[in-house]
């Protein structure tokens, strides 16, 4: 078994007690955004809700007084509380321009917020968001659940690209119909890993696909759930299972070292061989290693 070492970035033991944790997100640069909301009641366990199934309804359904998100600038920690923020289902906050959205997972209102929280304007990007990722170049990017894909307005594409006005720029349900990609029934986890490189992994066929700047840049068709969320990196995905972290190789396309695309013979022990970390590549015309 492999490890992968953290390193300490917030304490959370001087959190305010009237606060609860809604979201744990990421901003451009990878570091943490911490949503919380403030004067709810303490969200029922599993054994309440067993004896009284309206106990989560009336829960969920309590107005908060307000939400707050904790969040990196440079070094510094900073908290910022919402304006006018007071949503049942408030779920997604990012940063976009030098302000913050913070938007609702249903009904589709997304609030645009100032650099000191103060409200500016709504927009509407879609009932049933299951994430929304925004980039420094000021994208919008919304996954949508069932719900929403089997529903009535925008979140029918699965995922879409926004512009900062709210503009649909890219939707995804349009362009895998023309790329014979498969549909998306419920988007489960999308990884906005800068302006314009995107990956998704979807139901019902989980394929892990790569888009850059709206194009497919490779699909691992059948790669399997990853739950909600994953990383990319060093040509490996890595995903939480249960308590555990699973890391898994993605499909490589070999190419030499002008770029040309290589394929080896498939012919057993002809086209690859393999000692150490080195791979040896026969493509029937030359012979290579890996660099």
């Amino acid at each position: 078994m492999g490890n992968l070492v953290f390193r300490k970035v917030l304490d959370l033991s001087n959190i305010p007690p009237s606060w609860s944790l809604v979201r744990l997100a990421a901003d451009w640069s990878g570091f943490p955004i911490l949503l919380f909301v403030e004067g709810k009641p303490a969200r029922p366990d599993d054994r309440a809700i067993s004896a009284d199934p309206w106990t989560f309804t009336r829960w969920y359904q309590t107005p908060p007084k307000a939400h707050h998100a904790i969040h990196f600038d440079g070094s510094a920690i900073k908290t910022i509380c919402f304006e006018r923020s007071q949503g049942i289902s408030t779920f997604h906050v990012q940063p976009l321009g030098d302000g913050w959205l913070l938007a609702d997972r249903r009904g589709g209102c997304a609030n645009l917020h100032d650099a000191s929280g103060h409200f500016l304007r709504s927009i509407d990007l879609g009932d049933a968001s299951e994430d929304i990722q925004t980039t420094s170049d000021e994208k919008i990017w919304v996954s949508y659940f069932d719900e929403g894909v089997f529903g009535s307005g925008i979140g029918q594409q699965g995922a879409v690209c926004f512009g900062a006005a709210g503009i649909p720029e890219f939707k995804y349900g349009e362009f895998a119909e023309r790329a014979g990609l498969p549909f998306i029934a419920d988007c489960y986890a999308m990884n906005v890993a800068a302006p314009g490189d995107v990956w998704l992994n979807y139901y019902t066929d989980f394929p892990l696909v790569h888009l850059q700047d709206f194009a497919l840049e490779h699909v691992s068709k059948d790669f399997g759930v990853m739950g909600n969320g994953f990383a990319v990196r060093d040509e490996a995905v890595i995903y939480a299972r249960e308590t555990k972290l699973v890391m898994r190789s993605l499909v490589l396309n070999a190419q030499d070292e002008s770029g040309q695309s290589l394929v080896p013979l498939t012919a057993p022990h002809l086209g690859i061989g393999y000692r150490g970390p080195n791979l040896l590549l026969n493509t029937g015309l030359a012979v290579y290693v890996s660099v």
